[in-house]
């Protein structure tokens, strides 16, 4: 089969270039004449204005170039009549708040600069929210007819305005598990009967079948935000963080409860089908107690904060199931890397604070634009009643800080067990 012969490329020297760009403007402000729609004119001429502009003194360019800017104000004023015209026409036509926000949206297309397009289109706006009352009505009674009970029950009148009305609708929902709509529909009856328990419900179910399609991140969401303690969401809640952690990698921002961790390092458990990540807290949060009480020395074993992060904020943050799949861990603070000083006996702890050498490991994990707070080191600082810590911009200070200081803040750390299998 015979070769295809390749394209020659043309090469055009400068003037030919010149000429080949000018004869382009030329048709761009030729079209722009015989364009039918005036916004395609402006469009053109600001186009071929560029062009002539661009051409500087070749040939005529700079007497089309005024050409163009001279009948350019003249496309101007016919483009904004026409979109004030048909933005009119579609005001007049409207039957729907749909029609009434595209007729607003075609208004907006001159940003309020010609004629009363402010008025008309606050007037548009009071169209489609009275359209938009009238939509409901016909949606309710539609549903109203569908349900004879919910005709048997109340009037139309109260249907449309009572939390009571909407309380059942909202439960005729429910019923053919249409959970999206349900809680917005709950939302107007709040406060009436059990309208907070069904909420829940609806959320829970919601929950439910994003796990069920797959989606383990919107289903933590709802339960965190929406169902908290409601039937045996907790449990569920930390079945499907659990598997989230499963798919997590390096550097990801996971939820676990109450917060959100970076994840920051990985390690094989004893049991050979469990993997162990390590999570740092995502921002530095304000501690309710000192590193260490005023006098004393500022070695983790002993220190306040230890205490305070594995019992309050332990307790706190995490429920039974989530504590469950955190491990304790033998945690050892070696001496200060500068100044030698001791850093204690080794701790079993399910929550820490990273040491010096840690938060230099994990550094560029951990450093992000969105922190302005020093947080604390559990490595001790130069004098004894110090401790180390990182500075707001990521710097590692291993002088240290008043370990009675109320000043800096804390990134929590905490090792999960989970099955490789979840």
């Amino acid at each position: 089969m015979a070769k295809r012969k390749k394209k020659q490329e043309v090469i055009l020297t400068p003037e030919q270039q010149r000429e080949a760009d000018y004869q382009k403007a030329v048709r761009r402000m030729e079209g722009a004449e015989k364009m039918l729609q005036p916004e395609d004119r402006v469009h053109m001429y600001k186009e071929a204005i560029q062009m002539f502009e661009a051409l500087e003194d070749y040939e005529d360019s700079e007497a089309r170039r005024k050409r163009c800017k001279k009948r350019l104000p003249l496309a101007r004023r016919e483009h904004r009549e026409e979109v004030y015209q048909t933005g009119m026409q579609m005001k007049a036509e409207a039957k729907s708040s749909a029609d009434y926000e595209a007729a607003i949206a075609q208004f907006q297309r001159l940003r309020r600069e010609y004629k009363d397009i402010p008025d008309q289109i606050e007037e548009c706006k009071q169209l489609k929210e009275k359209a938009r009352k009238n939509e409901r009505k016909k949606n309710a009674f539609g549903k109203l007819m569908a349900a004879a009970v919910f005709a048997a029950v109340l009037a139309l009148a109260v249907f449309l305005c009572s939390p009571a009305a909407f309380y059942l609708e909202g439960s005729f929902l429910m019923s053919i598990h249409d959970y999206e709509r349900a809680n917005t529909v709950f939302a107007k009856s709040k406060g009436y009967k059990d309208t907070k328990q069904r909420v829940r419900e609806c959320n829970y179910k919601r929950a439910m079948l994003a796990a069920r399609d797959g989606d383990f991140q919107k289903s933590v969401k709802l339960l965190h935000e929406k169902v908290g303690d409601y039937k045996d969401a907790l449990e569920k809640k930390a079945r499907f963080e659990k598997k989230l952690l499963a798919q997590a990698e390096l550097g990801d921002t996971v939820t676990y409860g109450t917060s959100k961790w970076i994840v920051a390092d990985f390690a094989d458990g004893t049991d050979s089908g469990e993997r162990k990540l390590l999570l740092v807290r995502r921002k530095p949060v304000k501690a309710q107690t000192p590193y260490q009480q005023a006098g004393q020395p500022s070695v983790w074993e002993s220190s306040g904060m230890r205490e305070w992060l594995n019992q309050t904020f332990f307790e706190s943050n995490f429920s039974r199931y989530e504590q469950e799949a955190i491990l304790e861990s033998d945690i050892i603070t070696p001496a200060n890397s500068v100044y030698g000083t001791n850093g204690g006996n080794t701790t079993r702890d399910r929550v820490f604070l990273l040491d010096e050498a840690e938060a230099e490991r994990y550094q560029k994990l951990l450093k992000l634009e969105d922190n302005q707070k020093a947080w604390w080191l559990r490595t001790p600082g130069k004098a004894e009643d110090s401790a180390a810590f990182v500075s707001a911009d990521g710097s590692i200070m291993q002088y240290g800080y008043a370990a009675d200081s109320k000043e800096l803040a804390v990134r929590p750390a905490v090792w999960v067990g989970i099955s490789k299998k979840e």
